[in-house]
């Protein structure tokens, strides 16, 4: 490929990262405001707060069809349509089931595009894949940093309310699908998907590096949700202001920025990789075992070492790309691994509330997350070794 048109390939890879988190922290940025102006009820506000993981794992199944059938570029093209069509329906569109589809519909978009996303560095940049990934986890995790950080304060600047707020994101699918549309009027690199082949999920199922990347992927991501959803709420009952305790999520998630630029690095430099899993685990362990003795004591630190843990996240995308040899294989893994991975984690929110309401503390449900957070590490352990899920599945596959 061409100077200029890796140049492209950068930038339209870069931009569509930011775009892949600010549709679901934006909508959680305006629930209150939400709430008051359309009457909607806390279950059914549940119900669309826990469309993200859901959706993530049922339609990123659709990704590498998808890719197969109309090439990478054009399915992301496509994705970020979806995107776009679907942040405007909800912001624009009165009612509930408006807002419900909408938000479908875009997150159907960010599911495929999460999974096509380890495939697209693989075919673009073989030679540069954790350098690329860092820099893809790092500008996602901005992205939905600003979303939770900005959507209010602009929205109320410009003299707006929720349906604004919501909506202005829309402008930055916008420009991410601009770089998009000039690469599909250029011929693929090897075809309209790149190289290599399809893999069917259910042929996946049988690879035992497939499973590991999975179950540590679900396992860092139910980690990471039930850790942002409830860490707010067990510092307030433990004596903090909603303030406060909202201050020390923001925290987690500063210190979760720059690890996204750090780890891919270090897992490739790394010859005992391993020791990067067991690390950024031990972190989660730390701050948890903190929760439950001191919850208020030292809670900086306890923010910062989840923060550190959330380096889980770009070290399994980065594993992903690494453990299939082709972009579309790596499509195939990419499926596989998010969409089980997202299944697994759903459970994770609602277990934990159920174990606070049955056990009337925190001390049960965190340590049940302590025990969530070795079974990461023991799969991580089997996701480092280096290895390819060609290797395992039949040729004929």
């Amino acid at each position: 490929m061409s100077r200029p048109g890796r140049t492209l390939v950068t930038v339209a890879v870069l931009l569509l990262a930011i775009n892949l988190r600010p549709v679901v922290n934006a909508l959680g940025a305006v629930v209150p405001e939400l709430r008051d102006a359309t009457g909607l009820p806390a279950s059914t506000t549940g119900l669309l707060l826990s469309l993200p993981t859901l959706a993530f794992a049922a339609m990123g199944l659709l990704a590498p069809v998808l890719a197969a059938r109309l090439g990478a570029h054009r399915t992301v093209v496509t994705a970020l349509l979806a995107l776009l069509a679907g942040q405007v329906v909800r912001a624009a569109v009165p009612g509930a089931p408006a807002l419900f589809a909408g938000s479908l519909l875009a997150l159907a978009g960010i599911a495929v595009a999460n999974v096509l996303m380890p495939g697209l560095v693989r075919l673009h940049f073989p030679d540069r894949i954790p350098t690329i990934t860092a820099a893809y986890t790092t500008l996602l995790t901005i992205g939905g940093a600003a979303a939770a950080g900005l959507t209010l304060p602009v929205q109320r600047g410009l003299g707006g309310d929720w349906r604004l707020g919501i909506g202005l994101w829309a402008v930055t699918a916008a420009v991410a699908l601009v770089p998009w549309l000039l690469l599909i009027r250029r011929p693929g690199p090897a075809g309209p998907s790149g190289p290599g082949r399809r893999l069917p999920l259910r042929t996946l199922a049988r690879s035992r590096i497939a499973w590991s990347l999975a179950v540590y992927f679900g396992c860092q991501a139910m980690v990471a949700y039930v850790v942002f959803g409830w860490l707010a709420e067990i510092l307030v009952e433990s004596g903090m202001t909603d303030t406060a305790a909202a201050a020390q999520v923001s925290i987690a998630i500063a210190v979760g920025i720059p690890l996204a630029a750090v780890v891919p690095p270090l897992l490739g430099r790394s010859r005992r990789p391993a020791l990067v899993v067991g690390a950024l685990a031990t972190c989660y362990l730390l701050a948890l075992a903190g929760l439950i003795v001191s919850p208020t004591g030292p809670v900086v630190l306890w923010s910062v070492l989840i923060g550190i843990g959330t380096g889980a996240f770009p070290l399994a995308l980065t594993l992903i790309a690494l453990r299939a040899r082709t972009g579309l294989a790596t499509t195939s893994l990419s499926a596989f691994t998010q969409c089980t991975g997202y299944l697994i984690a759903s459970v994770g929110p609602l277990g934990f509330g159920l174990l606070f309401d049955l056990s009337g503390g925190w001390v049960v449900p965190l340590l049940a997350l302590g025990a969530v957070v070795l079974v990461q590490i023991g799969a991580g352990v089997l996701a480092v070794r280096s290895r390819y899920v060609e290797d395992e599945l039949p040729a004929s596959s």
